[in-house]
């Protein structure tokens, strides 16, 4: 089941200075009317991280800023599950793309880790992180 329960947060951690993920944080805010998704950097919130056992993908971690990360009713989801979850509470018609959760794992992964792995050269990166508005 995608969809966590409805009093569940969805945190969205990701690259503060990639605009590809920078872009990703725009797109799901605008299309998330309820607001159940909030948003932190990974390099600015490492010890909320660790303290989910996802400190791993924090900047400085043993794969940082490698993934998205997703915090849902306790859950970590990283790289294509996450980004899938993430989708899966947002609003129609875009929701309907959580579908691809029925593509086997690694065939998802292989293509995630192939655009972020060139996300900087495709995309270009900021010299810091958003600021809150």
């Amino acid at each position: 089941q995608l969809q966590p329960s409805a009093e569940a947060d969805t945190l969205l951690f990701f690259d503060g200075v990639c605009n590809l993920c920078d872009g990703f944080v725009n797109f799901v805010y605008a299309r998330d009317s309820l607001g159940r998704v909030r948003f932190g950097a990974l390099q600015k919130h490492k010890e909320l991280l660790e303290r989910h056992g996802a400190g791993r993908y924090a900047e400085g971690g043993e794969e940082g800023m490698s993934t998205v990360v997703v915090i849902q009713d306790g859950q970590v989801y990283v790289r294509s599950s996450a980004a899938l979850r993430v989708l899966a509470v947002m609003d129609q018609p875009w929701r309907m793309l959580s579908v691809f959760y029925l593509v086997p794992l690694p065939l998802r992964d292989f293509a995630y880790r192939m655009v972020g792995a060139n996300r900087y050269a495709i995309f270009g990166r900021k010299e810091q992180c958003m600021t809150p508005s």
